[in-house]
C-alpha cells in the first residue's frame, strides 16, 4: 500500500463550501466572502491533485466543497441582489414623487 497524503486543504474547501450555503441569508455578504474564498482554494488544490492523483487521497472532499461553495455563492448572490431591489423599491416608495412632480 502506498503512502498517500490527504490533498491540501480539501477539507478547508468543503467546511467553506458548507459555510457559504448556511451563511446565504445573512444579505449574501458572509455566504459570498465563504464561497469565494472555497472557490479560489479549491482551484489551486485542484491543480495539485492533477499534477500528482496518484499521490493524494480527498479529492472527494475537494468536489463536494467547490459544488458546495458554488451552490453558496449562487444563493448569496440572488439574495445579496434582492437585498439591494428592495432597498432601491422602498427608496423609490419613500421619495415625495408629488412634490417632485409639481415644482
Amino acid at each position: 500500500m502506498e503512502n498517500k497524503q490527504q490533498l491540501p486543504n480539501a477539507t478547508l474547501v468543503l467546511i467553506f463550501g458548507i459555510a457559504s450555503i448556511v451563511t446565504c441569508f445573512c444579505y449574501g455578504i458572509l455566504g459570498l466572502i465563504f464561497g469565494i474564498i472555497a472557490l479560489v482554494i479549491a482551484k489551486k488544490s485542484k491543480e495539485i491533485y492533477l499534477a500528482n492523483p496518484e499521490l493524494y487521497i480527498g479529492y472527494e472532499n475537494l468536489k463536494a466543497g467547490r459544488v458546495c461553495a458554488l451552490i453558496g455563492t449562487i444563493l448569496s448572490a440572488l439574495y445579496f441582489l434582492i437585498i439591494i431591489a428592495y432597498f432601491i423599491f422602498i427608496g423609490a416608495a419613500m421619495m415625495p414623487w408629488g412634490e417632485i412632480m409639481n415644482q
